[in-house]
Formats: C-alpha cells, sequence, structure tokens
C-alpha cells in the first residue's frame, strides 16, 4: 500500500520507502485550433487545474495529451 503525500509541503527529509506522489494534468482545447495543458494537486477540481494551475511547456504537454497536437492544433506557449 501505498501513503501518498503532499508534493508541495513534505521536505526530501521525509519521503520514506513506499511515498507516493500524485498530481492531476487537464488539457484544453481553445477557440483558436490551439491547446494548453496545466497541472494542479488531485484534490483540485478538474476546471480549477484549468484555471488555476501551472502551466506546462510545449514539451512537457504534447506527450502527454498527442491527440491533440495530431488534430493541427498548436500548443499556446
Amino acid at each position: 500500500m501505498y501513503n501518498f503525500k503532499n508534493k508541495v509541503t513534505t521536505s526530501p527529509s521525509d519521503v520514506e520507502p513506499n511515498d507516493a506522489f500524485a498530481i492531476k494534468v487537464v488539457a484544453v482545447a481553445g477557440y483558436s485550433n490551439d491547446w494548453s495543458a496545466y497541472l494542479g494537486p488531485t484534490y483540485w477540481a478538474d476546471e480549477e487545474v484549468a484555471e488555476s494551475g501551472d502551466k506546462l511547456s510545449k514539451e512537457q504537454a504534447e506527450p502527454l495529451f498527442y491527440v491533440l497536437a495530431a488534430a493541427g492544433r498548436f500548443y499556446r506557449e
């Protein structure tokens, strides 16, 4: 069984075997044939991650949501 911890508040000295750190990533298709992806904690609703999460770079986002790039949409930096 894993012990899920907060990735922000856990100090490196507190990491132990079987600790796990979860994140949520949300991609949003825009109205101008574009898209972007955002990162947030798992306890946030998808909408909150999309509105207030940390934006991923194109290099981070494209492997996760390749279908949006394959659809011809460009990544909004």
